[in-house]
Parts: C-alpha cells; structure tokens; sequence
C-alpha cells in the first residue's frame, strides 16, 4: 500500500479483459480527469489485455496482465490477483460487478489486506446464476465491501438482492461532452454515402441480444410504406450480426439498414443522424444516451433500468415500453413529423448534458466516495480495537 506523507492512493482497476465497451471506456475517460496529488490508477487484466489496453498505457496507466480464468473456476486466479494487488501497491480495488472477475477480485482483496473494494454496477446481468447470487452475498459479509450503482433504479436493484442500503452510493455515468456536437452534419451525411433528404436512425449498441435490435427492425418495417426516406445504421458488433443481417434482408429492409460494425467515429455518426433509438431489454445508465444528449439529438428508447434518470421524458426523449415494436414505431413517427421538436429536444439534451454527466463532475464524485469510504473504514477499525 502506498505510504509517505502526501502519497497518492493506488486504485487497482480490475478487469477480465480491457476491451471495447461502456466500462472501459468509462474507466479510460476517468483515469484523464483523477488528481493525481489523491489517486493513481492502475490496470489488472486478469485473462488478457484486450484492445483498450493500448490507450490506458499512453494516459500513463500501469498495465498487469496475469492469463489466468481461462477455465470455468480457477481458485489460483485469486492468489495471482492477491499477489498483483500487492506489488501494485493498491490501497483500493475498483471492478465491475457483474464481470466473471468480479468475486475473484473481491477475494483476493481481502487475502492481501486492502481496506476498500469497489463493485461498480453498471448494467444487471440478464439472470444472475444461483452460484453468482451465492457468492456475492457471502463476499459481501467482508469488511470494506462498498457499490457504485450507475442509477437509483439499479441501486434498488442492488438491494433487492441483499445489498445493505448503506453500502451503495449512486453515482452516475460521465461523459467527455465537448467530444460532441461540433461536426458538420452535411459533411457527416456525405461521407457515409446519405442524401439530405434521408431520415436517419442510429443505434449505437452492441449487437446482442439485451439490446432488442430486431423489435428496432420492426418498427423500421412498421414504417417503410409510410416513411420511404427513413433509414437505419446500426453502429456495433456482437454475436448477433449475421442474424440481424439476415432479419433485415428478410423483412425486405436491406437497402434501408446499414450496420457498420465496430465504429470509432460516433461523434460523426450522431451528427449525421435525425434520432438516437435504444430499445434494449435492461440498461445501467446508457452512454450512448448521455452521448446522444451531448450531441443534440432526439431520442426514442426504451423505460427499462436508469433510462428515465439519464434523460427528461418528453423534454430529450420519447420513452416507450420494452419489446414492443409498435410503440417504438409510434414514437419514431411523432419525431419524424416535426423536425422543430427533434431540434427542440436536441438542445435541451445538450444542456441536460453539460450540466450532470461531464467526466469532470463524475471523476471528482468518484474521489469523494473513495475518500469518504476510507475514512468510514478507519473509523471502524478504530473503533474495533
């Protein structure tokens, strides 16, 4: 553990892989706006690096990667980590929650001592197994045990699988907004090969089954007779690409959607667009909607988890039920007739964004809740001796 008067605390992040995704790039965004007089960050893969990795290392981040959990269990796993954490020097450990090196990272901070470890929930598993519920909550028995929940809806999440109240601190996704909102949108429509005339959906969302692509895909079929210039780009890659490809082909939409794959231009792709759609299952606190904020564009998703808390309903955003098609269909089309409320929308999501969801306010929050929690487990073990 860090030591010397004035000594930055160690914050292990630790993660199976460092890939692409809305938890790593969260942690990226953090690590650029962490005080560096108060926390230094470092990265503990436990499998492998992943493609993320690259980026921690030119922010300065040290990178560990250990290979292990290559098999379903792997009890040595938290003896490794046990031992990183200790040559890392951490003080605090901060990991996803409901990764697969969730309860690995847990154990092994306790085996190596550390006061504090940090679950972050950012988005509740589909079905958490019995094993996983099992796990959790005898880990969660353990001193220095604290959760950051993205949403209130995800914090009541949290408590209904036996989380103590007490330990769960709310703190909301950040984004870097000046990222968005400064392209041109002719120029953004051109370059992705789409007339002025087109109205433009986008969403940006791993192709996965938690995300509802194909109830998108119906709405889409719902209104092609009506809405002949509407089209789609899906920005994302997953396990579903070759099922949604032929889902849509299927629904005679192939010259009306588009998916791209993994993309790296999303400021570019929110440009271009008319309206952001989500229509996922379950969500934690959507980037993708503080980005679409950001951005200035209207936006259709689903009320599922912490989407009535990143947005105004009605104000930024048309709120529909989960799986339902015709919904999601209605709303696009109320958008699509009246270009004045899309642009309305479009700046009140701007303001919503720049006054609560820069990484500035999320990385400062962060700090205080480390700082608070430390303290609080001082006090303890004060008190206990």
């Amino acid at each position: 553990m860090n030591s010397g008067p004035g000594a930055p605390l160690t914050v292990a992040h630790v993660f199976l892989d460092f890939g692409r995704g809305g938890a790593q790039g969260l942690a990226l965004d953090t690590w650029r706006h962490l005080d560096p007089s108060r926390y230094r960050p470092v990265l503990v893969c436990a499998r492998a690096a992943g493609a993320s990795v690259a980026v921690a290392k030119t922010l300065g981040v040290p990178v560990q990667v250990l290979g292990r959990l290559r098999r379903p269990y792997d009890g040595g796993a938290v003896l490794a980590l046990a031992a990183a954490l200790r040559g890392n020097g951490a003080a605090i450990v901060h990991t996803p929650l409901y990764s697969r090196v969730a309860p690995y990272a847990r154990l092994a901070a306790r085996l190596a001592g550390l006061p504090l470890t940090v679950a972050h929930e950012h988005c509740r598993p589909l079905t958490p197994t019995r094993a996983r519920r099992l796990a959790d909550r005898l880990l969660d028995r353990m001193p220095g045990q604290r959760y950051l929940a993205v949403s209130a809806a995800d914090a009541a999440w949290l408590a209904d699988q036996g989380v103590a109240p007490e330990r769960v601190a709310v703190l909301p996704n950040g984004i870097r907004v000046e990222d968005f909102g400064q392209q041109d949108r002719a120029a953004a429509r051109a370059a992705l090969g789409l007339a002025p005339a087109d109205l433009l959906l986008l969403i940006p969302a791993r192709l996965h089954p938690q995300k509802r692509h194909a109830d998108l895909l119906a709405a889409v079929a719902l209104l092609a007779d009506e809405l002949p210039r509407l089209r789609l780009l899906c920005a994302g890659s997953g396990p579903l690409a070759a099922p949604l490809a032929a889902l849509a082909a299927a629904a005679g939409l192939a010259d009306r959607v588009h998916f791209l794959g993994q993309r790296d231009d999303l400021p570019r792709l929110y440009a271009a667009c008319d309206v952001v759609v989500l229509c996922s299952a379950i969500e934690g606190l959507p980037l993708a909607l503080l980005e679409a904020q950001a951005a200035g564009r209207a936006i259709v998703a689903t009320r599922v988890g912490g989407v009535a808390e990143a947005v105004v309903e009605g104000r930024t955003a048309l709120l529909t039920p989960p799986r339902d098609p015709a919904a999601l269909a209605g709303a696009i089309r109320i958008l699509a007739d009246d270009p004045d409320r899309r642009a309305r929308m479009g700046a009140a999501g701007q303001a919503l964004a720049r006054e609560r969801f820069t990484i500035q306010v999320h990385a400062r929050a962060l700090q205080d809740l480390y700082d608070r929690w430390l303290a609080e487990g001082s006090e303890r073990r004060r008190a206990a001796a």
